[in-house]
């Protein structure tokens, strides 16, 4: 999945994780984006459930969540929808 070249953003807030757990985990999984503790910016978007997955539009909105597991080809569909 190459996503970059059409505008969009991966990011991993961490809602009450502890910094060094969150530091050893984008280490453990190779993350390649920005990971950090965000608390305000999960109560802003509303996140409800661990994991969540937030698609935000250009303009802003929300468009689509993926809470729990969800499948790569769930993924995929919902990057679609933001990398118009």
């Amino acid at each position: 999945m190459e996503y970059k070249d059409k505008g969009v953003v991966f990011l991993g807030l961490f809602y009450m994780s502890k910094r060094k757990d969150i530091e050893a985990f984008a280490e453990k999984y190779h993350l390649t984006f920005p990971v950090g503790k965000a608390k305000k910016a999960a109560k802003a978007i509303r996140v409800e459930t661990i994991p969540e997955a937030v698609f935000i539009s250009r303009k802003g909105e929300v468009v689509k969540r993926l809470k729990g597991k969800f499948t790569p080809q769930e993924l995929t569909a919902a990057l679609e929808l933001i990398a118009q």
